[in-house]
Parts: C-alpha cells; sequence; structure tokens
C-alpha cells in the first residue's frame, strides 16, 4: 500500500511537467506542418523550431521559427488550433532593429 501511495504521489507531481512537454511537442508539429504544408516551404529552409511555455504569458505556447536564409531573425508564430495558425512577432538575435519590409519570411497574422 505505502508503494502504491509514493507511486501515486510521484504520477502526480510529474503529470504536469509532461503535459507541457507533450504540449511544446504538438505546437512545434502543428507549425512544422503549416510552414510545409499551407505556405509551401521546404523543410530545409526550417533551421530550427521550438516551442517555448511560460506560466503566465499570453499565449502560454508559442514557437520560434528560424529560417536558414536568415539565421539573425527568429520568428514567433501561435499554433492554439488548427484553424488559428499564424505568425505575429520577430526579434533579431543581435538586437538590431528590422523593419518588416526588409525581412523575407514576415507575413503577420491577420
Amino acid at each position: 500500500m505505502k508503494k502504491i501511495l509514493i507511486v501515486g504521489i510521484i504520477i502526480i507531481l510529474l503529470a504536469p511537467f509532461c503535459t507541457v512537454h507533450i504540449k511544446k511537442r504538438l505546437y512545434e508539429k502543428r507549425i512544422e506542418n503549416y510552414l510545409i504544408e499551407d505556405m509551401s516551404y521546404r523543410k530545409e529552409a526550417i533551421q530550427s523550431i521550438e516551442c517555448n511555455w511560460h506560466f503566465s504569458g499570453l499565449p502560454s505556447y508559442w514557437v520560434n521559427v528560424i529560417f536558414s536564409d536568415e539565421t539573425n531573425i527568429v520568428y514567433i508564430y501561435f499554433a492554439h488550433d488548427k484553424d488559428h495558425i499564424g505568425q505575429f512577432e520577430y526579434y533579431t538575435i543581435d538586437g538590431t532593429t528590422l523593419s518588416p519590409e526588409q525581412l523575407k519570411h514576415f507575413k503577420r497574422y491577420d
């Protein structure tokens, strides 16, 4: 009985971490599919896709994408559900300021 209680407590403590990890992977895959299937990017054009989570952020999940031909720019996407996927922000890794017209992959969500 004591072992079952310990296992139960461990599961209860680990469940939120597992949920966040699973959702992060789901959002990364959703954005990758959106870029390749809907936006017609080749897989090689995407250098990295990484989902971030913040407990009190809005949105709480967002996905950073770096394209192979603009390695200094991080494009931020959201993928709350299959009908609401889009890009809402960008920033440069080195802190320089660029206008949307200077970017190759900026397409703000309307």
